[in-house]
């Protein structure tokens, strides 16, 4: 009795470990900042001091310009965590990560499912209708669906998000791929 329950524990814990995973999008974002022994790259000259979410905001726009997206994606989710509401900032984080979705031959759900929040909050927290018009185009592409008018987020998302085990095919555009 005692070695099936810890067996189950065993089988438990292994299951739990592939969920803590973390998700390929979601970088480590602490060396941002912090001094390289006194070099310092050319990319990184806004960060000279401490950086502020505009200096990231331009540095990750530079960089998804040159296509070091790997970068872009550390600076502008980091550019994000210090100023969430910038929306300018959020168009380019999103711009960022959908690339990198759009670039994998097998398209991670979880990442899907990510791309459409940020695009989400794109067309409805916009101050300026230019913002949200591209919310909702890149919401159209992604998911075929636009968000109803009166439409609440939550069920917006239930709608048009997917299981992230992988039992359904990610569409986007006439591009299909199994997951």
């Amino acid at each position: 009795m005692k070695t099936r329950k810890l067996l189950i524990l065993a089988l438990v814990l292994a299951n739990s470990s592939a969920y803590a995973k973390k998700p390929s999008y979601v970088v480590d974002t602490s060396p941002i900042g912090k001094s390289h022994n006194g070099v310092v790259q050319s990319d990184q000259f806004l960060e000279l001091g401490s950086p502020t979410s505009n200096s990231l905001r331009m540095e990750g726009e530079q960089s998804l310009k040159y296509g070091s997206l790997d970068k872009a994606i550390m600076v502008l989710q980091k550019s994000v965590e210090m100023s969430p509401d910038d929306v300018d900032t959020r168009i380019l984080y999103a711009q960022a990560l959908e690339k990198k979705f759009l670039t994998k031959q097998v398209k991670e759900p979880n990442l899907y499912n990510f791309l459409i929040k940020q695009w989400l909050f794109v067309a409805r927290k916009s101050e300026f209708e230019d913002q949200a018009e591209i919310g909702t185009k890149h919401l159209a592409h992604l998911t075929g669906q636009l968000p109803k008018r009166y439409e609440t987020e939550a069920r917006y998302l239930k709608r048009v998000m997917i299981p992230e085990d992988g039992s359904v095919k990610i569409a986007v555009g006439n591009d299909e791929s199994d997951e």
